[in-house]
């Protein structure tokens, strides 16, 4: 029995005057409710499990009508009502009786919604909350052309078994690596793929489709010409003997993947046509959460309607305490992927004194920074194309890069680059990004046309700024010991937001919107930017752009 005075009496008096009768406790403790909602001008029975301690949504389930539509958005196939998403609700778990009148009648308006056909957008969303199965990843672009083979691989401590879908099994093979995975086995030409123009949407009854007999019917649903190129392709796997295929959807919404286990393998001698399509609708077919780790779809997830910096070729010169930082930013945008280049600029070696502001740590102390940083990216990234290069900007030919990065902070390589581009008559986009001061701020300006302002257009011909930073007097710092070992001191947090600057100057640029070219940043507390972020112009009179 429940105290009268308790939440869950409250909610037992509510629900009896809602229609909805007390059942008893579910195998999980969760108290159960049988009555009707309302929707689509009809009366239809329903189950309610609540939680008694509020923490979760109710669950509730219909009955559905038996000329109800095949596709029903937010409705499973065994009636369960997805009325809101886990997290968006805001639960009272002192008001549960109240919180469950409120998800009833939430659950009422959805059903009435989708029994009238007014949801139906929300059905190609909310797919993969119902195709559930084992995890596959594609490691293909979608519409790329050829074969595709199956990489099963695994970890040494778990007894799983995860299959990779590639075209490219070199590429995918330092995938697996990177993701401390041991390769199992490789069938060859184990999968195809299929385009469809109909976006997927969960099938009301048996779902997901327990056989192939199912699936092709769901399939021709949605895209009658997709459902007869899946047939054809399964028949001609399951007549080469193979125990089992994988079919890769390629539709307008994303990637869905299903295997098929044929009931048995095609046995020697001829068949008809019509005892092997027997053979095939009676195999079972088993849904994959298809996930994509192609290089293309992992980069532009985040920036889905931007460009990335894939297929552009830029030299970082500087791998420091902000071209650490930013390399690693560059490419996570794309640098270095697909025909594009990442070449680290830098001839200085790791001094162990250097990490506490540094990507790099003491397991690279006195490696080349430029070696360190590659190999340490290349652990994550193994498929981009990072070059590094440990010796002076001055030593490299920098002429065939889209983008040339300045992250050393030494105004004068700066000087040294425009000039010599401009007395060659050569031009290359420069993005030069800074520290102003000990960390007072961080400062960025982009050159990207030969009409814009380099890093000595910033200040007249005396070296008085033109464009100050702060309102402030910038102080002069230095820490260390002795003139040989001193250092200007700012910490690593500091770094990183030089890095960020620079790195969305670049995404701004690649996307075709590079204004402000001059960014400041203010990082230090009690002082206020002076110039605001603007385009500056290059001056005649300048020294290094103007000759």
């Amino acid at each position: 029995m429940i105290a009268d005075d308790t939440p869950l009496a409250a909610l037992g008096r509510v629900m009896k005057l809602r229609g909805f009768e007390y059942i008893g406790r579910a195998p999980d403790e969760w108290l159960a409710f049988r009555g009707a909602i309302t929707a689509a001008g009809a009366a239809h029975i329903a189950s309610l499990a609540v939680d008694p301690s509020g923490q979760e949504l109710p669950r509730i389930r219909v009955e559905l009508p038996q000329d109800a539509p095949d596709f029903l958005a937010h409705i499973g196939a065994d009636g369960h009502v997805c009325y809101a998403a886990k997290g968006s609700l805001v639960l009272d778990i002192f008001d549960i009786a109240g919180q469950t009148l409120a998800c009833l009648d939430r659950a009422e308006e959805v059903l009435d919604l989708s029994l009238r056909g007014e949801m139906n957008k929300d059905l190609e969303d909310e797919f993969f909350a119902f195709w559930q199965g084992d995890i596959c990843f594609l490691d293909i672009y979608p519409g790329d052309p050829g074969n595709l083979d199956v990489l099963f691989a695994g970890r040494g401590d778990r007894d799983s078994h995860i299959a990779f879908v590639t075209n490219d099994v070199a590429r995918t093979r330092l995938k697996l690596k990177a993701m401390s995975l041991t390769e199992d086995e490789l069938l060859a030409g184990a999968a195809f793929r299929v385009k469809t123009a109909a976006k997927p949407k969960p099938l009301q009854g048996a779902w997901p489709p327990p056989t192939v007999a199912l699936l092709l019917q769901w399939q021709g649903l949605l895209d009658i010409a997709a459902r007869r190129n899946i047939e054809r392709r399964l028949l001609v796997a399951c007549a080469s003997g193979r125990r089992a295929t994988l079919c890769v959807v390629d539709s307008p919404l994303t990637q869905y993947a299903f295997w098929v286990a044929f009931e048995t393998a095609n046995p020697a001698g001829r068949r008809s046509a019509a005892d092997a399509r027997v053979q095939l609708y009676a195999s079972k077919a088993h849904p994959m959460i298809a996930v994509r780790i192609d290089d293309r779809y992992v980069t532009q997830r985040n920036t889905p309607d931007r460009p990335t910096l894939s297929d552009k070729k830029i030299a970082l010169i500087g791998c420091g305490t902000i071209g650490g930082f930013l390399a690693e930013l560059l490419l996570k945008a794309g640098a270095g992927l697909e025909d594009g280049e990442l070449a680290l600029v830098d001839p200085d070696i790791l001094f162990p004194q250097n990490i506490g502001r540094h990507r790099l740590g003491l397991n690279r102390a006195l490696e080349y920074k430029a070696l360190g940083l590659k190999e340490e990216l290349s652990a994550g990234a193994p498929t981009a194309n990072i070059r590094a290069l440990p010796v002076k900007a001055e030593e490299t030919d920098l002429s065939r890069f889209d983008l040339i990065i300045n992250a050393t902070g030494e105004e004068a390589l700066g000087h040294y680059l425009t000039v010599t581009f401009t007395r060659r008559g050569m031009f290359a986009p420069i993005l030069t990004v800074w520290v102003e001061g000990p960390g007072v701020a961080v400062r960025g300006l982009l050159r990207d046309t030969v009409n814009c302002a380099c890093t000595r257009c910033l200040s007249d011909l005396q070296h008085a700024p033109l464009y100050p930073v702060v309102s402030e007097p910038v102080p002069m710092e230095l820490a260390g010991h002795g003139c040989e070992g001193l250092y200007v001191p700012f910490p690593a947090s500091v770094s990183i937001q030089a890095a960020c600057l620079a790195a969305e100057m670049v995404t701004d640029w690649t996307g075709g919107t590079p204004g402000p070219r001059l960014r400041t940043r203010v990082t230090r507390p009690g002082f206020s930017q002076a110039a605001p972020d603007e385009d500056v112009v290059r001056r005649h009179t300048c020294p290094a752009c103007g000759t």
